[in-house]
């Protein structure tokens, strides 16, 4: 396929639903903003799911192709397959990489950008051999081979090159840590702003991320009332989509020191506010490190737990494990120890800034910026 190299354009195959979450659409849209400053013309490619966030997309001021989802996907959602991400996909790998390519023939981009779980080398090969576009992939889980010129890891591991032997080709450029998370510039802003913490819990955030089928969000707010603190401030964060608003903001609004945000265009700042979080893994844990934040994190997906084990380990956070029904008397055992101790606190929020220590990539401690210049430097168009 013939690129047109006068233009820079880029397209991200990426998908949201209720059970996949928002996540890997925020991040990819972070990316995105750094791009368009770099002159990237950018392209999403979704699958119509129940949560798709075309929506989102678009108020952003991207282009983006819903791909249609068939019935019999749809309802194949919750079966168990031996990929467990293998339904996310919502059609057959082999069509949803011939659709694709189908967009990739249209759009003529540089670079295809993966955050799927559900795509591995089978899907990528076809698409190489198809449309020969370079390809980017963003994946934590280390668990099925890529074919792909960069791969974006950015969780914690003391072995990321081990987990990812034999899984990536030799001419693969792996960038690893947490130092290379995909941060919104929100973010970057706010941690020049941050103020020395003391260790004293004077307000809390809660956040589940966008759609909190479980509605931990609940049990972590019953928790945190029982404990009869108006002293303390609670910030509680939920998505626009959060299926059990008007439940929270009527538990909230029993309380005049909890205090309700929608889809906050401002989290960051939450975050720099608060002395302690609680709330699940994904790209959450990377924006709390960065700001420094304790958190007391509970695994709402099997992806999460891996994760939370290992910054468990490093001392950023405490892992309260994956979702329970009692997790409201564990929070209550935590908070209370936590409470009393501040150097636990302090400790924390050292941690939590030494893990995302991202000075030597020399780009303003903005490792989105840092990616953008690696597409667009270090491979040109041959």
């Amino acid at each position: 396929m013939n690129y047109n190299l006068k233009k820079k354009i880029v397209c991200f195959r990426v998908d949201s639903s209720l059970q996949i979450g928002s996540g890997h659409i925020e991040r990819c849209i972070t990316l995105s903003k750094q791009l368009i400053k770099k002159g990237v013309k950018i392209h999403f490619i979704c699958r119509n799911h129940v949560g798709h966030m075309e929506k989102r997309i678009k108020q952003e001021g991207f282009d983006v192709t819903v791909l249609p989802i068939k019935k019999s996907f749809s309802n194949k959602l919750n079966i168990n397959y031996k990929n467990k991400y293998e339904s996310w996909l919502g059609e057959n790998w082999d069509v949803d990489a011939k659709e694709t390519s189908e967009i990739i023939f249209k759009k003529k981009p540089q670079w295809l950008i993966i955050d799927h779980y559900a795509i591995d080398v089978k899907w990528e090969n076809l698409i190489k051999s198809l449309t020969g576009v370079k390809i980017m992939v963003i994946d934590g889980l280390a668990n099925r081979q890529h074919n792909c010129e960069i791969i974006l890891d950015h969780t914690y591991s003391q072995n990321t090159h081990l987990r990812w032997k034999s899984l990536l080709p030799s001419h693969c450029k792996l960038l690893s840590g947490p130092k290379h998370a995909l941060l919104r510039q929100e973010f970057i802003s706010e941690k020049k702003k941050l103020s020395k913490k003391t260790g004293k819990i004077k307000r809390i955030l809660i956040s589940f991320g966008g759609y909190d089928r479980i509605n931990a969000t609940k049990k972590t707010l019953d928790a945190i009332i029982s404990l009869n603190r108006s002293d303390i401030v609670v910030d509680v964060v939920v998505g626009s989509h959060f299926p059990y608003i008007s439940q929270i903001q009527k538990l909230c609004n029993e309380f005049s020191y909890i205090k309700l945000h929608i889809q906050p265009l401002r989290i960051a700042k939450l975050m720099s506010l608060a002395d302690l979080s609680i709330g699940a893994g994904g790209t959450m844990v990377w924006e709390r490190c960065y700001l420094g934040l304790p958190t007391l994190l509970i695994s709402i997906a099997d992806n999460q737990k891996r994760q939370a084990a290992a910054v468990h380990s490093y001392g950023a956070i405490i892992d309260l494990g994956f979702y329970k029904k009692n997790i409201d008397k564990v929070i209550i055992r935590e908070l209370n120890k936590l409470l009393s101790d501040k150097k636990k606190i302090l400790s924390m929020n050292r941690k939590c800034l030494n893990l995302m220590k991202i000075s030597n990539l020399n780009f303003q401690n903005n490792p989105t910026k840092f990616l953008c210049s690696m597409l667009f430097n270090n491979y040109k168009n041959k």
